[in-house]
């Protein structure tokens, strides 16, 4: 079974060509929804001042450039507390149930928008690197408490047509009815997988793996993510630890 899924690649350059993005915001509001709380907002950024603030968080040359439409996707239980009765115990709308609604609800919406993009024959590339200071985006959009800035989005007509990166073997990442069994073997071709794509792909070649992409992580710049878990208690989210 072919499908446009199947060839999704980020795109990181785009061309000055408006999108509909109303369209794209009506596919966002139609996605699937945790018990139908709709816990989640998404704001379009249009200010070149506050966008230019974003891409200095972010550290992506994506959003210092002019061109495509940037949302940002936010956890929020804001609105349902809203209309509640103030006295009530809102422990239903701040607790660890509450948050992964959220979290779901604004991923799977802001997958279903570039999934939309890219039937169009529009791309786009999530940008998780919004949290690299996620209480400067609290600030920046105004977002009241009980909401938490999850992930941004930016799509548009493509302006580059990059290969696409090989994915991990499906016996590494699909099973039945158990955890799959770690693979050695399978592991080691797709190294070599990765390997030759950095290697050979048509700008900023590398020597790199699979393997030695994971490692890195380990020391790698984690910004002001580890205040996360302090940030979504000033945002009003009761997350106790066990």
């Amino acid at each position: 079974m072919e499908s446009v899924a199947l060839h999704h690649r980020s795109i990181r350059r785009f061309k000055p060509i408006a999108v509909d993005y109303q369209a794209l915001e009506a596919v966002a509001q139609a996605t699937s929804s945790s018990e139908f709380l709709q816990s989640f907002t998404m704001i379009r950024i249009t200010a070149p001042t506050l966008r230019a603030k974003i891409a200095k968080i972010s550290g992506s040359a994506v959003l210092a450039q002019p061109n495509g439409e940037l949302f940002i996707f936010v956890i929020d239980t804001s609105r349902d507390i809203h209309l509640t009765d103030p006295a009530s115990d809102c422990h239903n709308y701040t607790n660890w149930n509450a948050f992964l609604a959220g979290a779901f609800d604004a991923t799977l919406a802001a997958q279903n928008v570039l999934a939309c993009a890219e039937r169009s024959g529009l791309g786009g590339v999530m940008l998780g690197s919004i949290l690299n200071d996620p209480q400067q985006m609290i600030d920046l959009l105004h977002l009241p408490r009980y909401t938490f800035p999850l992930l941004g989005l930016i799509v548009g007509v493509p302006a580059e047509d990059p290969q696409r990166k090989p994915r991990l073997p499906q016996a590494l990442v699909v099973s039945e009815n158990t955890y799959p069994a770690f693979d050695a073997e399978a592991m080691a071709h797709y190294d070599q997988a990765v390997s030759d794509y950095y290697a050979n792909r048509a700008s900023g070649a590398r020597q790199e793996s699979f393997t030695s992409l994971v490692q890195q992580h380990l020391t790698a710049d984690q910004h002001h993510r580890d205040e996360i878990g302090a940030i979504l208690k000033a945002q009003g989210f009761n997350l106790p630890q066990a």
